[in-house]
């Protein structure tokens, strides 16, 4: 019981740890419509958002380890959908921090080396950026929305936690999605308003489930779940 009551509450931690990573891995400088200069101008700021970029996906699979053993009691096909999609979310999530670290050395080589290199750099920077985009703002998101969507699902079937949160959870989630696929058709851009309003229920959803797990943990029912 012990050891069920402290994953839950670990899991909590983490989605508050993933969450705060979240914010601090926004990288401006590779944002920005002037990434080739300013990547390598703030290159440590950049490797400061390609560190919390890759704690965040070690946060996205530390809860999907930590709580796939407690939910899967309770509906073996969404815990186990749940976990393959964070699992696929953080592996996303790792090869967007290459990409990352990648057009960094590649406005370093721009902004140091001769110009008559720079129209192949650029092309190449434009690639490797709507590849970054792609992955960290539609495809990452609507895998993680996929798994969510079913932990949220599996919650409220299950009443682990109070009914308000599992619900605002499924549609926060939705919103999320619907965010990425805008971005995916070209209707709104990366970190605008309309993005930023769409994806801050999930955000807020994510602190107070981690706020409550840690305090609170599952239902008292989880653990006689896992002695069924």
């Amino acid at each position: 019981m012990y050891l069920i009551k402290s994953k839950v509450r670990l899991a909590g931690l983490l989605f508050i740890a993933g969450m705060v990573a979240g914010v601090f891995s926004v990288a401006p400088s590779i944002d920005s419509t002037k990434y080739l200069t300013e990547a390598a101008a703030n290159s440590n700021n950049v490797i400061i958002d390609a560190f919390f970029q890759f704690m965040m996906s070690l946060a996205y699979l530390g809860i999907a380890i930590l709580l796939y053993p407690v939910i899967r009691k309770f509906d073996g096909s969404l815990a186990i959908g749940f976990f393959s999609f964070r699992i696929i979310s953080a592996t996303l999530v790792i090869f967007g921090t290459i990409l990352l670290l990648s057009i960094l050395a590649l406005s370093q080589e721009f902004v140091y080396n001769s110009p008559q290199s720079s129209p192949d750099l650029k092309a190449l920077g434009n690639v490797f950026k709507v590849m970054r985009d792609y992955i960290n703002h539609v495809f990452m998101v609507l895998v993680l929305c996929i798994g969510n969507f079913m932990l949220y699902v599996l919650l409220v079937k299950s009443r682990l936690v109070p009914r308000w949160l599992s619900v605002w959870g499924v549609f926060g989630t939705l919103l999320s999605a619907i965010a990425s696929i805008l971005i995916l058709f070209q209707v709104i851009e990366i970190i605008t308003a309309e993005y930023l309003i769409l994806n801050i229920p999930t955000a807020i959803l994510e602190l107070i489930l981690g706020i409550w797990l840690m305090v609170n943990g599952f239902d008292k029912r989880a653990n006689a779940g896992m002695h069924e």
